[in-house]
């Protein structure tokens, strides 16, 4: 090092770059030393160099390899954050400044033209000040991109553990939907340090927003007027579907409770917006201060968490309410039910079971069904037999013990259970307790009017186990466009219609003696005849048919209240000899009837159009009152080699 540079020495112990111009420019002849930056602005500001940033974009770049001279006017052209008055008896030595082979900036020094003096010293100052400033930004560059680095992965992680945070409150939803974004909102606002916050939900029915949770706003902030898509941040929302940093935060209703800038990220729901997340207030030492990108980086990549896990939240919450509502049909039916595990241990146990076994509920859970059934060794056969090999079994009149050791009689059914992939996966077990009711009661009043099963046991009349010929009117009643309806709706809603309807139509058919012989998905099967003949069925038939229509009209004007779609339906009858009785096997039969006039019942009512009754020339002319009813042209129906005639009663006239 020359004697000349050697006065630079002093440079390394000064650790900013004002510092260190400031140390040059008090040597003799770099008065005019400067320094300028073009590139990494970033780094510059990190290690407190600003003011050596250029204040606006250079007007042109030279590739310098080596000093390189120019005019005060030329200089002037780079536009950097210093200038001279153009003299020609003056110009510039310039040389880039590099960080590793990027050039970044430029350092330079005005000279006199003619001056010849100490001007190879000061090539050899700029030459090594050039390298000396590279070394320095070099060494904070490191310093910064480990720091960057850090920061990054802090940020990284603290994403991570946020998404395991979230992860296991969405997948472990315990709570109703109303607890679950409570704790999904707590986890955002903690995350980010805000201290403010709220998630809007779509309702599905009205179309608006509702503020489903909130966090330190108050009432009159979290907007009591109606919350759409279509207008505020909502609708900027709904057209970008991305997370935003929203800064004029005052512009918009929805946000008048942030200070300073605010969060808001859209929960997305097959390319619907179905809600938002917004959180506001950035908390810090200082107070409260504004969120950053990479907050709202951070922030985006939870919400599009959560957003990909509101369809599974709002399934689960549904499941949960199906579930809860099975719990409560399963504890009113009088079924006893008892599901068991695939290890052999009790799963499920409802209120009927209890009262059977005598169980305490909590106490038999979870332990093996050996233990439980100690003392009924028929019952441990049948379920071991059912375990080697899972196929249903049937048992009437089949004897237990319950706990306190008192022998009961059941109607017992085991079913073997199977998973998705179709494997044995443990069984139930069904029953109905015949100790204290009377068999025929039992056996008849799931589908005939107590009237009836009063008179059979006041009369005392006998029925025949088996089958008997008999004249019987059949009725059959069926729901017009039911799949397509049931498409349309919630599967919630499709059982309270269908419940409502079935609760109103079997109410017609008991008021009028008949029997319900079963439910067919969504068509009804009623008999009149059997088990005991009255004066004339086939009029019982058409009457029922007839108020059938009346009953729906009223059942159609509730549903309409409701938002339910209309019910039409269409219904056939027939009169004619058919086998009737307990049909099935000897394990498990049904009271029904079979032939060829009860498939003609159904085929009339499959031609029935909404609206319609459809008779048989054998019902029509047994009808005390034929008013009503037109004669058709006679019809081709699957399974009959002739025409057959018939007779249509249009209920909507």
């Amino acid at each position: 090092m020359s004697s000349y540079i050697a006065k630079f020495s002093d440079l390394i112990k000064l650790n900013t770059l004002s510092k260190k111009l400031e140390f040059i420019q008090q040597q003799p002849g770099l008065e005019s030393l400067g320094i300028s930056y073009f590139a990494k602005k970033t780094l510059l500001k990190y290690i407190g160099g600003t003011e050596f940033i250029s204040p606006k974009p250079i007007q042109a770049k030279i590739s310098l390899e080596d000093i390189f001279e120019l005019s005060i006017s030329q200089f002037n052209k780079l536009g950097l954050n210093q200038s001279h008055k153009n003299n020609k008896n003056f110009k510039v030595l310039i040389k880039n400044l590099n960080l590793g082979e990027e050039p970044v900036g430029y350092i330079y020094l005005k000279i006199e033209r003619e001056f010849q003096k100490n001007h190879e010293n000061k090539i050899e100052s700029i030459l090594y000040l050039a390298e000396h400033f590279d070394g320095f930004l070099s060494s904070k560059y490191s310093t910064f991109k480990s720091k960057q680095q850090g920061r990054v992965l802090s940020n990284k992680l603290l994403e991570i553990e946020s998404l395991i945070d979230l992860t296991e409150i969405i997948y472990n939803q315990n709570d109703n939907v109303d607890d679950l974004f409570e704790n999904i909102l707590f986890t955002f606002i903690s995350t980010l340090n805000a201290s403010s916050g709220m998630i809007v939900l779509k309702d599905e029915k009205s179309g608006f927003f509702n503020v489903i949770s909130k966090f330190n706003i108050a009432e009159q902030d979290s907007s009591r007027k109606i919350i759409r898509a279509t207008k505020g941040i909502l609708k900027e929302l709904n057209t970008n579907m991305n997370s935003v940093l929203v800064e004029e935060v005052k512009k918009y209703e929805l946000l008048k409770f942030a200070e300073k800038n605010s969060l808001i990220g859209p929960l997305v729901s097959n390319n619907d917006l179905v809600g938002a997340i917004i959180i506001a207030n950035k908390e810090s030492i200082s107070g409260i201060t504004r969120f950053t990108k990479e907050d709202l980086r951070l922030f985006d990549s939870l919400t599009k968490k959560v957003s990909l896990a509101y369809d599974n939240i709002k399934l689960i919450d549904s499941l949960k309410n199906s579930t809860k509502l099975v719990d409560n049909i399963m504890s009113s039916i009088t079924t006893g039910i008892i599901k068991i595990d695939l290890l052999g241990e009790i799963e499920y146990v409802n209120d009927s079971a209890e009262k059977v076994f005598g169980f305490n509920t909590e106490e038999v859970l979870h332990n093996h069904y050996m233990a439980i059934f100690l003392d009924n060794n028929d019952l441990i056969s049948l379920i071991e037999k059912i375990e080697t090999d899972p196929k249903v079994i049937y048992e009437n009149n089949f004897k237990i013990k319950d706990l306190n050791g008192e022998e009961r009689e059941i109607n017992l059914t085991l079913s073997p259970v199977f998973d998705e992939n179709n494997q044995f996966s443990g069984l139930v077990l069904a029953f109905e307790d015949l100790s204290n009711v009377n068999k025929i009661k039992s056996t008849f009043k799931k589908y005939v009017s107590e009237n009836i099963v009063d008179e059979l046991l006041n009369t005392e009349q006998s029925l025949e186990l088996g089958g008997g010929k008999n004249k019987v009117c059949m009725l059959f009643c069926d729901i017009r466009g039911f799949t397509a309806m049931s498409e349309r709706m919630k599967p919630e809603d499709v059982v309270s219609l269908l419940n409502n309807y079935f609760q109103a139509m079997i109410d017609v058919v008991f008021e009028n003696n008949g029997t319900l012989d079963k439910i067919i998905g969504d068509e009804l099967m009623v008999l009149y005849g059997v088990p005991i003949e009255s004066e004339n069925d086939p009029q019982k038939a058409v009457n029922t048919a007839k108020e059938m229509f009346i009953k729906l009209q009223e059942l159609n004007r509730d549903n309409s209240s409701k938002g339910y779609p209309e019910i039409k339906v269409g219904i056939g009858i027939n009169y004619g000899e058919v086998i009737s009785g307990n049909i099935g096997s000897d394990r498990q039969m049904n009271y029904t009837v079979i032939g060829d006039n009860v498939n003609l019942a159904a085929r009339l009512c499959s031609h029935a159009k909404p609206g319609q009754i459809v008779i048989s020339r054998s019902v029509f002319e047994r009808l005390d009152d034929q008013k009503g009813f037109k004669s058709m042209n006679p019809i081709e129906l699957k399974g009959k080699s002739k025409k057959v005639q018939n007779w249509i009663f249009d209920a909507k006239n």
